[in-house]
């Protein structure tokens, strides 16, 4: 996994040289936002007072596989996890083929014989719908279901994620099995909740050329754009005269060459949210059959660590009750991927506004397939990867996976036991964090992640900027913004724009940052910061911000041109210095002269830089240095005073720690135990009770500086002033 940080089981296995027909041809990219009419009619009769949601316990556990055992087998199984203090399993996840044996005829014996054994050691169960990979009957027996990838090329019938999302015999088949094991199952003692599908993020920048996709792609340009001219309109279409006579005339945009239509990003903006709609409608359904059913449990999805995420979709939170999340950690250094899983993280945690997520799949041992694609874990790591995801908030932790697939798909996938069914040699490690969540999962729950700030992104910006990345390191700031405010010890929530539209689910934060929102069109936005502000709230905002319309159409008016009234300044135009990774050679610099900071500092993404015009308000904090006269003495970053508060425009985004710096001087916090930023690959994450994890994901000895000495509650040993952090060492100070 090391070679492919942040994929998935999905993505790694289509990257890897294991070419699953229906997978390995989706493309990694994504879009920006159209103007949502959505698609999902959905009403799953939630009454707050009827639905479970209550964790009571830190869920601790892993993925198993029961109808590939014998009854002893199973028994042996569940004895060594009980032992291993796991007191929960995530069950049925690929079952469908093994339940439902022909159209309408169901064997549950073998899942109520196995959630019997359950009872019996008093650990609980998330049931799945399995509705990613339907069994051959179904998908074989009707080929006309299958993706498309390209016209009349079908995906193989066995392959996950093989069947068209929208067609209605596929629909049907669904919403008939998941009712039939809802209803099998929605008052088993054991059951806790209920998984959607199975990593089906991947069908987002999937095309698909089934005659039912293809109908459902015409219908939802008319619902979402109603007219041709609407359309072209928002497409600006008068582009090389492209404007069109009917939605019908419209293809889905496809990949190749340029005549393909792959290249008019407007259209494959709009795609990605016609994929986006598919997917949740397609979820939305699946949670009516268990609501209809009698399902009180809560439910949720495995998400994946895409770029174009869906979690925080607004649709999200009436169909889901919390966000579950897939990630496979590599065994090497990488920065990056830390970064990835950061955002993520936060990002889940605060999707479906619960304080938690659930991390449904982690590893345990090796990533692999038909071979071991990296080496085990130290055990220090592998501590790590455990008390990581416990800091940012997760309330559940399960391995990928329990017992060994044996199987012709990944025999050599790591899993908490050997073939033969007996535990790896390492097992005693889980054992070990059991202890822990056993200990302090409680208190875990009850006191959650501390944020102060808060971070503006959605699927809509998202996809946005990767439609129009502007330059090619333009990605990089939302990660980079999440691992900042770690790095100085201020926790993060993530909020999207329809939220951010009422000042109150500002207010709690002090730090409002916007990074790369670069289709932030929505009118009501800057009302509500300028109120947040006025309050006394910060707001900063960084490169990227607001330069197209939701459908990727570029402002005319200046970039940043809405939020003018904000902060007091337009991006008239933006200039790339740089012109190589990494160059110096146009010696580009930015001076510090206010808000506290008196430095100079390196202009990062190579040289990428606003050229902005700001008003009376808006006072200079810092200017570019030059040799180049168009830009030299220019405004860098401006601040301008509003009410209690104030806002920060940066035209520029800096290579050193003086982002960090800027923030610790704009919101000063006392109660922050680190004196100085941590160094890259180290984070910090505080919770309520006024403690703070400090996670060291590097194999290096690293530098961490504190305020005043504070214990540490996993040694009980005193620390304070300069602390060397071990490699991976995990320190939990209070």
């Amino acid at each position: 996994m090391a070679k492919y940080p942040g994929r998935s089981r999905r993505e790694f296995l289509s990257m890897g040289g294991k070419v699953i027909m229906g997978e390995a041809l989706m493309p990694l990219a994504t879009t920006s936002e159209v103007e949502l009419t959505s698609t999902v009619p959905f009403n799953p009769m939630k009454v707050a007072n009827e639905i479970r949601t209550e964790f009571k316990q830190f869920l601790f556990g892993a993925s198993v596989y029961p109808e590939l055992q014998t009854d002893d087998e199973r028994r042996r199984m569940l004895d060594h996890l009980q032992r291993a203090r796991m007191n929960v399993v995530r069950v049925s996840e690929s079952s469908w083929g093994n339940i439902e044996t022909a159209q309408g005829h169901y064997s549950f014996d073998w899942l109520h014989s196995f959630l019997e054994e359950l009872g019996k050691r008093n650990m609980m169960a998330i049931l799945g719908t399995s509705s990613y990979i339907p069994p051959q009957w179904l998908a074989a027996g009707n080929p006309e279901i299958l993706v498309q990838l390209h016209p009349g090329v079908k995906a193989h019938p066995m392959a996950r994620h093989a069947p068209c999302l929208n067609h209605p015999l596929y629909r049907e088949a669904v919403r008939q099995y998941v009712s039939a094991i809802a209803k099998e199952f929605k008052d088993h003692p054991v059951v806790i909740g209920w998984q959607l599908g199975n990593e089906e993020e991947g069908s987002i920048t999937r095309i698909c050329y089934n005659p039912a996709c293809e109908k459902a792609w015409t219908e939802w340009l008319k619902k979402t754009y109603r007219t041709p001219r609407e359309f072209n309109r928002r497409l600006n279409l008068v582009s090389w005269g492209m404007k069109v006579r009917s939605l019908d005339e419209v293809p889905q945009p496809s990949e190749g060459v340029e005549e393909s239509g792959k290249e008019i990003a407007a259209l494959t903006l709009a795609h990605r949210h016609f994929r986006r709609d598919t997917l949740l409608n397609f979820f939305a359904m699946q949670a009516a059959a268990l609501r209809e059913a009698g399902v009180k449990q809560w439910v949720t999805t495995d998400w994946n660590t895409v770029w174009d995420a869906v979690a925080d979709d607004p649709q999200v939170s009436k169909i889901m009750d919390i966000a579950g999340l897939n990630y496979y950690q590599p065994k090497d250094d990488n920065l990056e991927y830390w970064q990835t899983l950061t955002w993520h993280q936060d990002m889940h945690r605060a999707a479906c506004g619960r304080k938690h997520f659930l991390t449904t799949e982690t590893r345990f041992g090796v990533t692999g397939g038909t071979f071991m694609a990296d080496p085990f874990p130290t055990r220090e790591q592998f501590h790590m990867w455990g008390l990581e995801a416990a800091a940012f908030g997760s309330s559940g932790l399960l391995y990928w996976t329990g017992n060994r697939w044996r199987g012709g798909h990944w025999p050599q996938w790591g899993g908490l036991f050997d073939w033969s069914g007996h535990p790896e040699p390492d097992f005693h490690w889980a054992a070990e964090l059991g202890e822990f969540f056993q200990k302090w999962g409680k208190h875990l729950l009850e006191y959650p992640v501390k944020a102060k700030a808060v971070i503006l992104t959605d699927f809509g910006q998202r996809t946005a900027l990767e439609v129009y990345p502007h330059i090619r390191p333009s990605l990089s700031l939302l990660p980079q913004s999440f691992d900042a405010l770690h790095r100085i010890g201020i926790g993060v929530d993530s909020l999207n724009l329809a939220r951010a539209e009422n000042p109150e689910n500002l207010e709690s934060y002090s730090l409002v940052l916007i990074p790369a929102a670069t289709a932030l069109d929505n009118p009501r936005i800057p009302d509500a910061l300028k109120e947040y502000t006025r309050r006394g709230g910060i707001v900063m905002i960084t490169p990227f911000t607001a330069y197209t319309d939701r459908n990727g159409i570029f402002r005319s008016d200046g970039f940043a041109a809405n939020l003018k009234e904000l902060t007091g300044v337009l991006v008239r135009t933006i200039r790339w210095i740089g012109s190589t990774p990494g160059s110096r050679e146009n010696g580009l610099e930015v001076e510090w002269k206010g808000a506290g900071m008196e430095r100079t500092s390196p202009v990062g993404l190579n040289g990428y830089c606003e050229l902005v015009e700001a008003n009376a308000e808006a006072a200079s904090i810092a200017t570019f240095k030059s040799n180049q006269p168009i830009l030299n003495g220019r405004p860098a970053a401006t601040q301008k005073k509003l009410g209690r508060g104030s806002v920060v425009k940066l035209g520029f985004w800096p290579e050193d720690d003086s982002l960090f710096r800027l923030i610790r001087h704009l919101v000063p916090d006392s109660e922050n135990l680190l004196r100085e930023p941590l160094p890259a690959g180290v984070v910090a994450v505080p919770r309520t009770d006024n403690s703070m994890f400090v996670v060291n994901t590097t194999s290096k000895i690293q530098p961490v500086q504190l305020q005043r000495t504070s214990k540490e509650r996993l040694s009980g040993e005193h620390l304070g002033g300069d602390v060397k952090l071990k490699a991976y060492q995990v320190i939990w100070l209070e």
